[in-house]
Protein backbone atom coordinates (compact mmCIF):
# COMPACT_ATOMS: atom_id res chain seq x y z
CA UNK A 1 0.00 0.00 0.00
CA UNK A 2 1.46 3.27 -1.45
CA UNK A 3 -1.00 5.43 0.74
CA UNK A 4 -3.50 6.25 3.46
CA UNK A 5 -6.84 5.69 3.68
CA UNK A 6 -9.33 8.58 1.86
CA UNK A 7 -10.46 10.90 5.04
CA UNK A 8 -14.24 12.36 4.37
CA UNK A 9 -12.96 16.13 4.91
CA UNK A 10 -9.97 17.23 2.86
CA UNK A 11 -7.42 18.17 5.42
CA UNK A 12 -6.57 21.41 3.46
CA UNK A 13 -9.92 22.72 4.45
CA UNK A 14 -9.90 21.73 8.23
CA UNK A 15 -8.94 24.57 11.15
CA UNK A 16 -6.49 22.45 13.09
CA UNK A 17 -2.33 22.78 11.92
CA UNK A 18 -2.45 20.90 8.74
CA UNK A 19 0.90 19.10 9.40
CA UNK A 20 -0.24 17.65 13.41
CA UNK A 21 -3.49 16.10 11.59
CA UNK A 22 -1.83 14.61 8.85
CA UNK A 23 0.63 13.45 11.69
CA UNK A 24 -2.91 11.82 13.27
CA UNK A 25 -4.37 10.59 10.37
CA UNK A 26 -0.32 8.77 9.10
CA UNK A 27 -0.61 7.15 12.09
CA UNK A 28 -4.35 6.09 12.73
CA UNK A 29 -3.32 4.49 9.31
CA UNK A 30 -0.92 2.45 11.13
CA UNK A 31 -2.31 1.40 13.91
CA UNK A 32 -5.25 -0.15 11.58
CA UNK A 33 -3.02 -1.93 9.88
CA UNK A 34 -3.03 -0.09 6.52
CA UNK A 35 0.16 1.18 6.29
CA UNK A 36 2.52 -1.92 7.26
CA UNK A 37 5.92 -1.04 8.90
CA UNK A 38 8.75 -0.73 6.77
CA UNK A 39 6.15 0.69 4.10
CA UNK A 40 7.23 3.55 2.15
CA UNK A 41 5.92 6.94 2.54
CA UNK A 42 5.41 8.62 -0.80
CA UNK A 43 5.28 13.00 -0.28
CA UNK A 44 3.53 13.35 -3.67
CA UNK A 45 0.73 10.57 -3.09
CA UNK A 46 -0.04 12.09 0.30
CA UNK A 47 -0.21 15.25 -0.24
CA UNK A 48 -2.76 14.72 -3.07
CA UNK A 49 -4.87 12.07 -0.92
CA UNK A 50 -4.94 14.74 1.99
CA UNK A 51 -5.28 17.62 0.10
CA UNK A 52 -2.37 19.70 1.73
CA UNK A 53 1.27 21.24 0.23
CA UNK A 54 4.21 18.74 0.27
CA UNK A 55 5.61 21.12 2.81
CA UNK A 56 3.08 20.44 5.18
CA UNK A 57 3.67 16.63 4.76
CA UNK A 58 7.35 16.79 5.05
CA UNK A 59 6.13 18.72 8.36
CA UNK A 60 3.70 15.95 9.37
CA UNK A 61 6.85 12.98 8.64
CA UNK A 62 9.28 15.08 10.63
CA UNK A 63 6.87 15.29 13.82
CA UNK A 64 6.50 11.41 13.22
CA UNK A 65 9.87 10.57 12.95
CA UNK A 66 10.78 12.34 16.37
CA UNK A 67 8.13 10.47 18.07
CA UNK A 68 10.00 7.24 16.82
CA UNK A 69 6.86 5.93 14.35
CA UNK A 70 8.05 7.10 10.94
CA UNK A 71 12.05 6.89 9.77
CA UNK A 72 13.23 9.37 7.26
CA UNK A 73 16.39 8.20 5.07
CA UNK A 74 18.22 10.85 3.09
CA UNK A 75 17.83 10.54 -0.31
CA UNK A 76 15.33 7.80 -0.05
CA UNK A 77 12.57 9.70 1.91
CA UNK A 78 10.42 8.16 5.04
CA UNK A 79 9.13 4.51 5.66
CA UNK A 80 6.72 3.58 8.53
CA UNK A 81 9.41 2.44 11.39
CA UNK A 82 9.84 -1.58 11.79
CA UNK A 83 10.64 -2.51 15.97
CA UNK A 84 12.01 -5.86 16.19
CA UNK A 85 11.54 -8.37 18.77
CA UNK A 86 14.19 -7.01 20.43
CA UNK A 87 13.16 -3.70 20.50
CA UNK A 88 9.61 -4.42 21.94
CA UNK A 89 11.54 -6.11 24.94
CA UNK A 90 13.43 -3.11 25.51
CA UNK A 91 10.48 -0.93 25.43
CA UNK A 92 8.72 -3.17 28.10
CA UNK A 93 11.62 -2.91 30.15
CA UNK A 94 11.09 0.84 30.44
CA UNK A 95 6.89 0.98 30.60
CA UNK A 96 7.49 -1.77 33.53
CA UNK A 97 9.73 0.60 35.17
CA UNK A 98 7.68 3.66 34.43
CA UNK A 99 3.89 1.90 35.67
CA UNK A 100 5.84 0.76 38.21
CA UNK A 101 6.85 4.23 39.43
CA UNK A 102 3.76 5.61 38.63
CA UNK A 103 1.80 2.99 40.55
CA UNK A 104 3.99 3.65 43.85
CA UNK A 105 3.30 7.47 43.04
CA UNK A 106 -0.49 6.81 42.79
CA UNK A 107 -0.33 4.23 46.30
CA UNK A 108 1.30 7.31 48.06
CA UNK A 109 -0.89 10.29 46.96
CA UNK A 110 -4.55 8.67 45.51
CA UNK A 111 -7.70 10.54 46.73
CA UNK A 112 -10.52 8.08 47.82
CA UNK A 113 -12.15 8.96 44.16
CA UNK A 114 -9.42 7.78 42.46
CA UNK A 115 -9.39 4.98 44.28
CA UNK A 116 -13.04 4.07 44.05
CA UNK A 117 -12.29 4.72 40.18
CA UNK A 118 -9.41 2.57 39.79
CA UNK A 119 -11.29 -0.84 41.92
CA UNK A 120 -14.55 0.06 39.42
CA UNK A 121 -11.80 0.15 36.24
CA UNK A 122 -10.09 -3.38 37.84
CA UNK A 123 -13.41 -5.05 38.53
CA UNK A 124 -14.70 -4.80 34.95
CA UNK A 125 -11.41 -6.00 34.02
CA UNK A 126 -11.98 -9.37 35.36
CA UNK A 127 -15.35 -9.77 34.37
CA UNK A 128 -13.78 -9.15 30.91
CA UNK A 129 -11.36 -11.71 31.97
CA UNK A 130 -13.55 -14.71 31.81
CA UNK A 131 -16.17 -13.50 28.81
CA UNK A 132 -14.89 -15.08 25.62
CA UNK A 133 -17.05 -12.50 24.37
CA UNK A 134 -15.01 -10.13 24.84
CA UNK A 135 -11.95 -9.67 22.13
CA UNK A 136 -8.36 -9.48 23.14
CA UNK A 137 -8.30 -6.18 21.68
CA UNK A 138 -10.70 -4.79 23.94
CA UNK A 139 -9.27 -6.42 26.91
CA UNK A 140 -5.96 -5.14 25.65
CA UNK A 141 -7.66 -1.62 25.62
CA UNK A 142 -9.12 -2.10 29.06
CA UNK A 143 -5.59 -2.47 30.20
CA UNK A 144 -4.86 0.57 28.78
CA UNK A 145 -6.79 2.76 30.06
CA UNK A 146 -6.15 1.39 33.23
CA UNK A 147 -2.44 2.08 32.77
CA UNK A 148 -3.40 5.79 31.53
CA UNK A 149 -5.36 6.42 35.20
CA UNK A 150 -2.27 5.18 37.05
CA UNK A 151 0.39 7.28 35.29
CA UNK A 152 -2.06 10.44 34.03
CA UNK A 153 -3.05 10.70 38.13
CA UNK A 154 0.47 9.98 39.96
CA UNK A 155 1.32 12.94 40.13
CA UNK A 156 4.63 13.63 38.10
CA UNK A 157 4.14 15.64 34.63
CA UNK A 158 6.48 14.10 32.72
CA UNK A 159 5.33 10.94 33.21
CA UNK A 160 2.33 10.03 31.28
CA UNK A 161 3.95 11.50 28.04
CA UNK A 162 6.96 9.35 28.01
CA UNK A 163 4.74 6.56 29.22
CA UNK A 164 2.35 6.89 25.97
CA UNK A 165 5.16 7.30 23.52
CA UNK A 166 6.96 4.09 24.80
CA UNK A 167 3.58 2.31 24.45
CA UNK A 168 2.62 3.78 21.26
CA UNK A 169 5.98 2.48 19.56
CA UNK A 170 4.61 -1.39 20.26
CA UNK A 171 1.37 -0.52 19.94
CA UNK A 172 0.81 -1.43 16.32
CA UNK A 173 3.09 -4.51 16.54
CA UNK A 174 1.01 -5.86 19.07
CA UNK A 175 -2.61 -4.97 16.86
CA UNK A 176 -1.12 -6.35 14.02
CA UNK A 177 -0.24 -9.39 16.57
CA UNK A 178 -4.15 -9.27 17.58
CA UNK A 179 -2.82 -8.19 20.71
CA UNK A 180 -0.79 -11.23 21.37
CA UNK A 181 -0.56 -11.21 25.63
CA UNK A 182 -4.36 -11.37 25.37
CA UNK A 183 -4.79 -13.97 23.11
CA UNK A 184 -5.48 -16.95 25.64
CA UNK A 185 -7.87 -17.19 28.59
CA UNK A 186 -4.55 -18.03 30.74
CA UNK A 187 -3.19 -14.83 29.50
CA UNK A 188 -6.11 -12.36 30.34
CA UNK A 189 -6.61 -14.11 33.91
CA UNK A 190 -3.08 -13.57 34.88
CA UNK A 191 -3.29 -10.00 33.58
CA UNK A 192 -6.33 -9.99 35.91
CA UNK A 193 -4.89 -10.95 38.98
CA UNK A 194 -1.79 -8.74 38.07
CA UNK A 195 -4.43 -5.79 38.09
CA UNK A 196 -5.84 -6.90 41.48
CA UNK A 197 -2.50 -7.20 43.09
CA UNK A 198 -1.90 -3.64 41.76
CA UNK A 199 -5.30 -2.21 43.01
CA UNK A 200 -5.27 -4.42 46.74
CA UNK A 201 -1.86 -2.86 47.36
CA UNK A 202 -3.13 0.79 46.44
CA UNK A 203 -6.64 0.26 48.63
CA UNK A 204 -3.59 -0.98 51.24
CA UNK A 205 -1.27 2.35 51.02
CA UNK A 206 1.56 -0.39 50.02
CA UNK A 207 3.92 2.00 47.94
CA UNK A 208 6.61 -0.57 47.54
CA UNK A 209 3.92 -3.60 46.82
CA UNK A 210 2.08 -1.45 44.41
CA UNK A 211 5.42 -0.60 42.01
CA UNK A 212 6.93 -4.13 42.35
CA UNK A 213 2.84 -4.97 41.09
CA UNK A 214 3.13 -2.57 38.58
CA UNK A 215 6.30 -3.26 37.34
CA UNK A 216 5.36 -7.40 37.52
CA UNK A 217 2.40 -6.87 35.40
CA UNK A 218 4.61 -5.81 32.32
CA UNK A 219 7.07 -8.36 33.12
CA UNK A 220 4.35 -10.76 32.32
CA UNK A 221 3.04 -9.13 29.78
CA UNK A 222 6.03 -9.15 28.02
CA UNK A 223 6.72 -13.08 28.56
CA UNK A 224 3.10 -13.64 26.85
CA UNK A 225 4.20 -11.30 23.85
CA UNK A 226 7.75 -13.26 23.51
CA UNK A 227 6.15 -16.92 24.60
CA UNK A 228 3.36 -15.90 21.13
CA UNK A 229 5.73 -15.06 18.89
CA UNK A 230 8.22 -18.39 19.40
CA UNK A 231 4.80 -20.29 19.26
CA UNK A 232 4.34 -18.55 15.53
CA UNK A 233 7.67 -19.01 14.78
CA UNK A 234 7.36 -22.79 15.42
CA UNK A 235 4.33 -23.10 13.44
CA UNK A 236 5.72 -21.70 10.76
CA UNK A 237 8.64 -23.91 10.07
Amino acid sequence: MDGASSPEIPLGRLVKPLSERLAERILEDVMAGRLAPGERLKEELLAQTHAVSRATVREALIALARQGYVVRIPRFGARIAELSRHDLDDLFELRAALLGLAAGRFARRAEAADGQMLEAMVAELEASANDERVSPQAFANQSIRLQTLLTDRCGNGHLPDIYKRLAGMGTWQLIRGQASSFLTMPGRLESAADWRRVADCIAAHDIDGAERAGRALLEHSAARVRQHYRDAAREST
